[in-house]
């Protein structure tokens, strides 16, 4: 008589509900960018004042703890990386987003910087040179399709800059992902972020000042939508993803991660006023379809890019969740076909 198996596992419903929520707190990025415009912040100074206030609390956060001190000091290999990581990753991303959102809707650019888990794929697979799965081509193609009906009817209102923008945000943390999850590795994800943060932080130290001049956000409502980018989109979104993601594994945590262009969406309609077009909403679909299809196939980019951003996006936009979360090897998604 064949040994009964046990029952599979319930599903963690809390876990689930807190992964979730990191995703509605990191698509919050993009308005509180819109509101900071609004009341006359420049790129520059916005940037700068947003990641100096973002290290100076995480700073805060590990020196306030003997354990995260320690790790800290323990990272003494991964620091160099991961402040690098931050000075060119991270802050590449996070201007290419910001210069988006000042031409295009903060709706457009989030869907458009949701393009990275398709420009994962296709980084893999030029680099290994093997084709990839059919499910793989399958969901570059649908993020492709998406991408130019999401686009496409935007053309003629909106700046093609801030189009190429939006989709250069998405091919550039695409093309640093796979370097973050390696210098991430075995780090305490608060430790790995808050060195890439400061990368960051001082990337845009050394140029803004001196090029642009750094003005400090010039009513109350800047500074809510500041201190909105740094805490709700970023320590919130962080804290919450993490805890959520230890209990429900990095690849449902990628794909739960979905519903953050769904919160961008929604907010951005009603607290901006923006609009999606028919065919705008049909390539919505296909993009966070084929974010779906790569999270969920074993190896596929998005449960790379879905984890990479708790160290990248948790600084930024969101957009993915966390290598420095993950403990184990950077996905393929170019395995060979069956």
């Amino acid at each position: 008589m064949a040994p009964e198996r046990p029952p599979a596992p319930r599903p963690d419903l809390g876990g689930y509900a807190l992964v979730i929520l990191a995703a509605f707190c990191y698509s919050t990025l993009g308005v509180f960018v819109k509101i900071a415009f609004r009341e006359g912040m420049d790129l520059g100074p916005l940037l700068l004042t947003r990641f100096v206030l973002a290290a100076a609390i995480l700073w805060g956060l590990v020196l306030a703890s003997p354990r995260l001190r320690a790790e800290a000091l323990a990272a003494s290999g991964r620091r160099r990386w991961l402040f690098l990581w931050g000075v060119t990753g991270l802050a590449g991303q996070a201007a290419l987003f910001f210069g988006a959102l000042r031409f295009i809707p903060a709706s457009l650019a989030e869907v458009l910087l949701y393009t990275c888990p398709a420009f994962l794929a296709i980084i893999l697979w030029v680099r290994t040179r093997r084709r990839p799965r059919a499910a793989i081509l399958a969901a570059i193609a649908l993020a492709l399709v998406g991408t130019w009906l999401v686009a496409a009817p935007a053309g003629g209102s909106v700046p093609a800059v801030g189009i190429a923008l939006g989709l250069g945000a998405g091919l550039w943390f695409a093309s640093f992902v796979l370097a973050l999850e390696g210098a991430s590795a075995g780090v305490q994800p608060i430790v790995s972020t808050t060195f890439v943060v400061t990368g960051a932080a001082a990337a845009y130290l050394l140029v803004v000042p001196l090029a642009l001049g750094w003005t400090l956000p010039p009513t109350g409502a800047a500074w809510g939508a500041v201190l909105g980018m740094v805490l709700t989109a970023t320590l919130f979104g962080f804290t919450f993803f993490v805890i959520g993601m230890r209990r429900t594994g990095s690849q449902v945590a990628a794909v739960l991660s979905t519903f953050e262009p769904v919160g961008t969406l929604l907010l951005a309609a009603v607290v901006l006023g923006e609009r999606f077009a028919a065919a705008q909403w049909m390539g919505t679909a296909l993009v966070l379809g084929a974010a779906f299809v790569l999270a969920v196939r074993p190896g596929g980019a998005g449960a790379a890019a879905g984890a990479a951003a708790s160290a990248g996006a948790a600084a930024s936009a969101g957009a993915a969740t966390s290598a420095s979360a993950r403990a184990h090897r950077p996905i393929d998604p170019s395995e060979p076909a069956a």
